[in-house]
């Protein structure tokens, strides 16, 4: 399986087409409705771009990496032998009516494409329809990176969970941090070595024993204090949820 089409423009297609493209992949085609994101990534890939589904050509293997209510749109317009979509959330069976080969390759990383990604550090988790493809995408996906998982659409579906937990909802906490610090002199490069250390522990124990705070530590007057701070009411109640969830977790 030599040829790919890419089926989406976006960070997670330009950083997969990428890693495909360096391990000698041919992408032979970039689709997206927008044609200007479609010929960007198509430049780099040497590609052909194109915003017509129908004129898609034929390939090895289909890689759609779109909006995952947009590839239910689009099933009817594409004509494949092989199709994959790179989605943490939607079941493989999506594909089951209309293609004979078909599964997941679903990169677990953070994408942007204007920040760089070591695609070989990045875990894919891998699922098909048959042991025969299933084979084809295992060896896809070994030439790309170094951590390759087989899973099945339940497991995908719960890690995607808790990615959204781990990347989502922790970047949107700092979010928080830098409008609470908008207040002060300070902006979040003071906090960067306290979050540098967070996450460089979590090599060496289980989260929860390395929880530390008021919290854990159930020290209620700091807590009431720290909610009569902040201003604003939502903050209040995602403060003061965090923080008994983190109490009761601790009990």
């Amino acid at each position: 399986m030599n040829s790919i089409i890419l089926i989406g423009a976006g960070n997670v297609a330009t950083h997969l087409g990428k890693a495909l493209r360096k391990r000698k992949y041919n992408i032979k085609q970039v689709y997206s409705r927008n044609i200007k994101n479609a010929i960007n990534l198509a430049k780099t890939l040497d590609a052909e771009a194109t915003n017509h589904l129908s004129n898609i050509k034929s390939a090895d293997l289909v890689i759609t990496s779109i909006n995952d209510s947009a590839i239910r749109n689009i099933l009817s317009q594409i004509k494949a032998k092989h199709i994959v979509h790179t989605s943490g959330a939607l079941d493989m069976n999506i594909f089951r009516s209309k293609f004979d080969n078909y599964g997941v390759l679903y990169p677990l990383q953070t994408f942007n494409k204007k920040q760089p990604t070591n695609f070989s550090e990045t875990p894919i988790c891998v699922e098909a329809n048959n042991i025969t493809f299933e084979k084809e995408l295992l060896e896809i996906s070994n030439k790309i990176s170094e951590n390759v998982i087989k899973m099945d659409s339940n497991e995908r579906r719960i890690l995607h969970v808790a990615a959204v937990f781990a990347c989502n909802f922790t970047n949107h906490m700092f979010t928080i941090t830098n409008q609470l610090l908008a207040k002060t002199n300070c902006d979040i490069c003071i906090l960067l070595p306290l979050i540098k250390k967070t996450f460089i522990q979590l090599d060496s124990g289980n989260p929860k024993d390395l929880q530390t705070g008021p919290a854990v530590r159930n020290e209620k007057e700091t807590i009431n204090q720290h909610i009569k701070l902040i201003e604003d009411k939502d903050l209040k109640t995602i403060y003061k949820t965090i923080s008994d969830h983190i109490i009761k977790t601790n009990e």
